[in-house]
């Protein structure tokens, strides 16, 4: 006599979970390469290098550093430290090519404070020129802890 614990099920019984296994293993890697696309397209930081000579993240983090450096500048003139905080969503749209020349234009907004004091917003501009150098253009006019010209 046979068992029928020892009968094997054919491959009828097992064919159905492989091909569900399948689809979706298929439908995830379509998932996957839709939402790269998707993400590349709409890619906040998208660089024209050739056209810019300077990506557009480099081009932010060196405004950054140049207002930071103005600011340190100042402080030190008053004998104060002063902080400084971006809101990364207004570099990143305010960061735009230039229509008219080679090159990047950055105005945004940076909250600047002084130890025991609020901080305020402060305006400031950057821009690159077609060989890739950033220079600060506004925010030398008033400067952190001074008033701002309207």
């Amino acid at each position: 006599m046979s068992s029928p614990s020892n009968a094997r099920p054919t491959s009828a019984n097992r064919s159905g979970p492989r091909v569900a296994l399948w689809v979706v293993i298929v439908l995830t890697l379509a998932l996957l390469v839709w939402m790269t696309v998707f993400t590349a397209q709409r890619n906040p930081y998208l660089s024209d290098v050739g056209r810019n000579k300077i990506s557009r993240s480099d081009f932010i983090e060196q405004c950054k550093t140049k207002f930071d450096e103005f600011a340190a500048t100042v402080g030190k003139s008053q004998n104060a430290v002063f902080d400084t905080e971006y809101d990364p969503r207004s570099l990143v749209s305010g960061a735009v090519s230039n229509p008219q020349a080679p090159g990047w234009l950055l105005s945004s907004q940076v909250s600047v404070s002084r130890a025991g004091l609020g901080s305020q917003s402060v305006p400031f501009a950057c821009q690159s020129d077609a060989s890739g150098a950033v220079t600060l253009v506004q925010g030398a006019q008033g400067g952190p802890g001074q008033p701002q010209q309207p």
